[in-house]
């Protein structure tokens, strides 16, 4: 059986585990012959000024339907409660498709949805990162269900605030490659495996440091966007950070990129979890955020008249989820022995699966 492992590895975040199948291709029209050009019959010179004055169709839907984020303001939607127990209100779906994107196409659709805040920096970072360097894609994981609340295979991700977004890879020839949750090691690598009983159709892949960088500093360089936290395993925290230095990023960046990025209690190796604070018109409507709050933030609130209202512990039991130990031997149950390179990666992984203790203010 031929599975991709980051659908058995990814632990309790299982940030990237529903998949659904790409819907078949439309048939092709037939083919209708040209009708036979005849002259334009001569307009009355009022009628044809009234013509030529309409107002141009409207512009075609967004790529899978719903309103152009672009034309909306924050009043589109509204987050309600805290993001693990929380919901969404006119929940703005991002498209299918964009500049510098792609909504991750083995994913529901319907787990597109968030609050325009959300959408619109996803949409303005890639943007930014496909105008100034192109040549790969973003590949945006789950928000949350039009409505928000109980999503299949996450503890959060329930109130419009939260997204996964895939890092950005390449091949071992430098092309860029179609990303995907696989983790990657301290050295930058990684490898898709698929049928994790032979290494015959191992795929060396790397991560796109550069471009990844670029996405994290165009969302934190952006004064509108209101990051909370962005979960992500130590090893690449580091490397963003290395890569945002060699880059010229700000000291204001790079503090703010530094104290944003968190390794969780499951490790985020293949993927980012972003999580945004509450829009100040949804504070008043009762939006929770969750500690830390930074400095900057509360700045931006008190400039806006409120302050940050914190959730309190959750309320109702939290999804039972598959951890990474329980996967890996349901797997093995299923499928027989894995093959020694899959062992191996996962002996490797014990390194650095667990939350580190780093003494940092805002990530202990």
């Amino acid at each position: 059986m031929r599975r991709a492992l980051w659908l058995l590895l990814l632990g309790l975040s299982a940030c990237d585990r529903a998949a659904t199948a790409e819907p078949a291709p439309e048939p092709a029209p037939a083919a209708v012959p040209a009708p036979t050009a005849t002259p334009e019959p001569q307009r009355p010179p009022d009628e044809a000024k009234a013509t030529d004055d309409a107002e141009p169709p409207p512009p075609e839907g967004v790529p899978g339907g719903g309103p152009d984020p672009r034309t909306l303001d924050g009043s589109a939607s509204t987050s309600i409660g805290s993001p693990t127990e929380g919901s969404l209100r006119g929940g703005v779906p991002l498209p299918l498709s964009g500049p510098g994107f792609v909504f991750n196409p083995r994913k529901d659709p319907e787990r597109r949805h968030g609050t325009w805040e959300v959408v619109r920096a996803l949409m303005d970072a890639a943007a930014a990162v496909d105008e100034a360097n192109p040549g790969n894609t973003l590949v945006v994981g789950d928000l949350s269900l039009e409505r928000g609340g109980d999503i299949n295979g996450h503890a959060s991700h329930r109130a419009g605030r939260d997204v996964d977004v895939m890092f950005y890879l390449l091949a071992e020839d430098g092309s860029a490659f179609d990303a995907k949750a696989i983790p990657i090691e301290p050295d930058g690598t990684g490898v898709d495996y698929k049928d994790l009983t032979t290494a015959d159709d191992d795929v060396s892949v790397r991560i796109d440091v550069p471009r990844t960088w670029a996405f994290v500093h165009a969302l934190v360089a952006d004064e509108r966007n209101a990051l909370g936290r962005i979960f992500v395993v130590e090893h690449v925290r580091t490397m963003l950070l290395e890569e945002g230095k060699r880059a010229g990023a700000s000291a204001q960046v790079l503090e703010r990129a530094g104290h944003l990025m968190c390794q969780p209690k499951f490790p985020h190796d293949d993927h980012m979890h972003i999580r945004f604070f509450c829009a100040p018109d949804d504070i008043e409507a009762g939006c929770l955020d969750t500690a830390p709050v930074f400095p900057w933030h509360r700045k931006r609130l008190k400039a806006a008249g409120v302050s940050a209202k914190l959730a309190g512990p959750r309320s109702t039991p939290r999804p039972t989820l598959t951890s990474t130990k329980d996967a890996a031997q349901k797997k093995r149950e299923e499928v027989g022995a894995f093959d020694p390179a899959v062992d191996a990666f996962l002996e490797r992984r014990k390194a650095w699966a667990k939350k580190p203790k780093t003494g940092r203010k805002y990530c202990r």
